[in-house]
């Protein structure tokens, strides 16, 4: 599947979150049954979908499916800064049992270029894979996998503004359990420092991420439950 963020042509997600330059808290938990429109933009592909029900973000594959199905959501009411502290954490499951044929997982972008970002796709029991690309060519040696294999955990992505590092932490624990999180690697936007280096020539003062929240599947079918989302949580601090 070929994961990348919404071009701003698009859409008008780029000129709103452009207004929004810190980061502002975020609590969804995806309880209302209605994804709200303010807060989250929609794109989908043949017959991916993005819904909520059970109190969960669900991606489906609905029947017929094309090769390539997707579904995304960008935040539109905040875009934390490259010149703060931030993160967010999230609880995910992958149940389809389609190993890496299908997966749910986010995106993190440049939000001054859409065309330098990074994606993370949760597959379940068949682990995790990532990938970083900059002006959209996928960075020598940063293409990510981990063998954390398990049908539902939770993801926690935090950015230092002195580090200028985003770190990486995977629990086997959901919120309602709480979460014990296991450091597991980090990024570096400014092409040095981290486990995984790339230079996204973002501002230093206003340089601002953009953040979505997708599903694909290939070829077949996927029925709600069985790639979710939960508990999505957005905070700063000094």
């Amino acid at each position: 599947m070929n994961i990348r963020p919404l071009p701003a042509v698009l859409t008008l997600a780029a000129a709103l979150a452009g207004h929004c330059l810190a980061v502002t808290p975020i609590l969804e938990e995806f309880e209302s049954g209605k994804i709200d429109q303010v807060r989250w933009y929609q794109h989908r592909v043949a017959k991916g979908k993005l819904s909520q029900s059970d109190g969960l973000l669900n991606f489906r594959v609905l029947a017929n499916p094309a090769p390539d199905n997707f579904a995304s959501m960008e935040l539109m009411t905040s875009q934390p800064g490259f010149d703060e502290n931030w993160e967010f954490t999230l609880d995910i499951s992958n149940t389809a049992n389609q190993g890496t044929k299908s997966g749910i997982g986010f995106m993190i972008f440049n939000g001054q270029d859409r065309d330098d970002y990074l994606y993370v796709e949760y597959h379940g029991n068949s682990g995790i894979s990532a990938g970083v690309f900059t002006n959209l060519s996928h960075a020598p040696a940063v293409k990510l996998s981990s063998k954390f294999g398990l049908p539902q955990s939770a993801i926690r992505v935090r950015f230092g503004k002195k580090i200028q590092l985003l770190t990486f932490f995977l629990s086997e624990t959901l919120k309602e359990e709480g979460y014990i999180w296991q450091k597991v690697g980090t990024y570096s936007p400014t092409g040095a420092g981290g486990d995984v280096n790339a230079k996204w020539k973002m501002k230093a003062v206003g340089g601002t991420f953009g953040i979505q929240l997708f599903g694909f599947g290939v070829s077949k079918p996927v029925p709600a439950g069985k790639l979710t989302i939960d508990n999505f949580e957005l905070t700063g601090d000094p």
